[in-house]
């Protein structure tokens, strides 16, 4: 993974190119052919290569970004979710837990909300469809609202 030394690979590479440009810029006109070429040569090496890292670097970003939206959505809907026996449930405006069950180990592991689903394996259990944690039915049910 791109990191300190990516981007520092990266403005090197473009250090070098700048340097071959500024190079063949302050050079006399008679310059042979072949010296030249060489130049130009190692010129699209060098950008090429900052190319490559600055591509890394990006890539890193978009991770980094993607990466910090989820702490934050977990972060804003800490509150949302409440402990009941073995899951994590909505909240109603009374405080209590009401609706689907949402799995204990990916919530307070990964921070993610991930509904149980029933087991088709096991005929009263609850499965999570990401980390396939099973849960017993009746510690993990559906939770209705109270008819008022």
């Amino acid at each position: 993974m791109p990191d300190i030394a990516t981007i520092g690979a990266a403005l090197s590479s473009i250090k070098t190119a700048t340097d071959i440009a500024k190079f063949l810029r302050a050079s006399d006109l008679d310059f042979e052919k072949a010296e030249l070429k060489l130049k130009m040569a190692d010129l699209i090496v060098a950008l090429a290569d900052a190319k490559i890292e600055l591509v890394d670097v990006q890539e890193l970003l978009v991770e980094k970004d993607k990466q910090l939206a989820e702490l934050n959505e977990a972060f804003e809907s800490k509150d949302e979710l409440i402990r009941f026996r073995d899951a994590y449930y909505k909240l109603d405006e009374s405080g209590e837990a009401i609706g689907v069950p949402f799995c204990l180990r990916c919530w307070e592991n990964d921070h993610k909300k991930r509904q149980l689903v029933n087991d088709p394996q096991a005929r009263a259990g609850r499965i999570c469809t990401s980390c396939k944690h099973k849960y017993e039915g009746r510690l993990t049910s559906e939770i209705f609202p109270n008819p008022k």
